[in-house]
């Protein structure tokens, strides 16, 4: 027998949380990261928006649509990740 939850918590929340951390890393790679070594962090990102997305459902405690949620918050992450470096790459190839 299952006990009914007195205050159900948020289901998004981690997986916007994700999404803001992949966000935020994509942009700061963008701005601070020379050109050359650029596409090698965003690389990096992609693994950690992994790990971020892993330990945020970890810590919300669900085991309900435990692997369906952290596949959304990684799939989404690092296609953010993707977008912004594509965003990149146009943005280095077209003339100033």
């Amino acid at each position: 027998m299952t006990i009914p939850e007195l205050a159900p918590r948020r289901r998004y929340g981690a997986i916007a949380a994700t999404w803001i951390f992949a966000l935020l890393v994509a942009v700061a790679i963008a701005m601070f990261v020379p050109v050359d070594v650029r596409f090698r962090w965003f690389g990096l990102a992609g693994g950690g928006a992994l790990i971020f997305a892993f330990v945020a459902h970890l810590v919300d405690g669900r085991a309900s649509g435990f692997i369906f949620r952290v596949s959304v918050a990684a799939l989404g992450g690092i296609t953010i990740l993707g977008i912004v470096a594509l965003v990149t790459v146009v943005a280095a190839v077209s003339p100033a």
